[in-house]
Order: C-alpha cells, then sequence, then structure tokens
C-alpha cells in the first residue's frame, strides 16, 4: 500500500509500509468491519501523526469504530502526548524519517559541492570582436574560462583537478557501531540457544543489511526491528518442545525472520 504523502511532523515521507501477510493472520478472526475499521484507523493515524483519545471523535473518524473498540483499542495506546499511536507504525515512521533526513542531507552536500566546483572556474580574458587585419579578415578573440578537467583515478580512488591530487569524497557507507550488548541481548531472546558462534555472526549480518537497506544513520532502529521478529518468534514457539524449534542459527540463514507471525491480541 502506499499514500501520496505524510504531512506531519516534518518533510513529507513517501509511503507506509503494510506488512500485509502479518495484517492477515493477526486479523484472522476478526470481522470484516474490525478489519475496514482498523485500516482506516491506520491511514489517519499515519496522516495526521497519531489518534485523538476520546473514542466519540474517533467514531466521527471512522463510523463504527465504538462498536469495534473492544479488539482495536490496545492497537492504538495513549502516547505521553495525549494521542493515540499504533506502536509498529510509528517505529517504521521513525526508520523512514531517518531515511529520508539522511537522503537530504546526501542531496545538500552533493549540491554544496557542486557549487564549489563552479566557482573554482573564472573567465581570463573577454574581448568582443572589433579589428580586422589587412586581409579583411575579422580578428576575434572569444570569452574563455579554464575549465578544470576532473580525471577520476580508479585504483586510488582519488580526484586529480589541475594537476592535484585530492581525496575524493568517500560515499561508501561507513561501517555503524552496533550498541554495546545488544547482540548478546537479542541472544538470550531466542527459545533455543545452540550454535552462538554462528548466530552472532549472522544476527549481525542481518542487522547491518537491514540497516543499509533503509540508510539508517545508527543501528538502534535495526536493533529494535530485530528484537520484535525474535521477540515474536520466541512466543510462537513458547510451548514447542525444543526438538521443534529451530536453532537460531537456522532461522537466521533461511531469513524466517521474514516469515508472517501472527500478532499477540
Amino acid at each position: 500500500m502506499s499514500v501520496s504523502t505524510e504531512r506531519s511532523e516534518g518533510s513529507p515521507l513517501a509511503f507506509l509500509k503494510f506488512y500485509g501477510s502479518d495484517f492477515l493472520n493477526a486479523t484472522a478472526s476478526w470481522t470484516m468491519e474490525e478489519r475496514g475499521v482498523y485500516v482506516t484507523l491506520l491511514w489517519y493515524s499515519w496522516v495526521n501523526g497519531g489518534l485523538p483519545a476520546d473514542i466519540d471523535r474517533i467514531e466521527r473518524m471512522a463510523p463504527g469504530a465504538k462498536a469495534c473498540w473492544s479488539v482495536l483499542e490496545s492497537k492504538f495506546p495513549i502516547a505521553a502526548d495525549g494521542l493515540r499511536r499504533n506502536p509498529r507504525q510509528e517505529r517504521d515512521r521513525a526508520t523512514m524519517r531517518a531515511k529520508s533526513e539522511s537522503a537530504a542531507e546526501r542531496g545538500r552536500r552533493g549540491a554544496e559541492q557542486r557549487w564549489s566546483s563552479h566557482s573554482n572556474s573564472h573567465p581570463l580574458a573577454i574581448e568582443q570582436p572589433s579589428n580586422r587585419d589587412g586581409y579583411g579578415m575579422a580578428i576575434q578573440r572569444s570569452e574563455f574560462r579554464d575549465q578544470s578537467s576532473e580525471v577520476r583515478d580508479q585504483s586510488t580512488d582519488k580526484t586529480i583537478l589541475l594537476g592535484v591530487a585530492e581525496p575524493a569524497s568517500d560515499n561508501r557507507k561507513r561501517k555503524l557501531p552496533i550498541p554495546d550488548g545488544a547482540l548478546e541481548r537479542l541472544w538470550n531472546l531466542f527459545p533455543r540457544k545452540v550454535g552462538k558462534g554462528r548466530a552472532m555472526k549472522l544476527l549481525e549480518q542481518a542487522i547491518r543489511a537491514y540497516a543499509d537497506e533503509w540508510e539508517l544513520p545508527e543501528m538502534d532502529s535495526a536493533v529494535e526491528v530485530f528484537r520484535e521478529h525474535i521477540a515474536r518468534m520466541a512466543d510462537q514457539y513458547r510451548n514447542k518442545e525444543q526438538q521443534y524449534i529451530p536453532h537460531p542459527a537456522t532461522w537466521l540463514s533461511q531469513q524466517r525472520y521474514l516469515d508472517p507471525v501472527p500478532e499477540a491480541r
């Protein structure tokens, strides 16, 4: 699903992530009215940055909400500022805003570099043609500029400008630090604790891949996403015998954290 803009609290976001499989599993026992009101309120909350706390006002926004409120109320707890918000939706909002702001900052830096490059070129001489030589040929001197050529040295990743080697801006993603103890805390959430060495390596790789995909400026948001995935998996296997619970390394290598898991209601 997509929406043209997200208008609240800063620059617009291009789309809202909608987890279709999770939605269908979590609402499998709901009536169609409950599903419809839930989706409507998710959209209202996304576009407006939250919902009012008063159920009468919510009813005016989504007729039928009162009749469904015993099912839906837990999905929109009241935040510190008095508005109701869906916690998962707000985590997505924070992640997407961080990505949007990071892209905007890269654009600003690129524009500054381009303007700086233009300011280095300057006219050395300008003279309009006005005289003729003895053979009647017009003597023309045209405006010319010192166009400094840039040569990309692929082997050294440097830019050669006017014969002087200068370091090029490094656009490669820097390796962001994962918060101290975060991997260990995630490991402790797994319901079956075998193969820790390989699992920890795969866990770090998965977190970094997620942070790279969303171009996050820090790793906390990516860690929180995996905390949620692992906690939900642990709930799924809570009453299972150990032999039926996947090894952490297997679960991570098969990217089973992408599988739909019913949310607790």
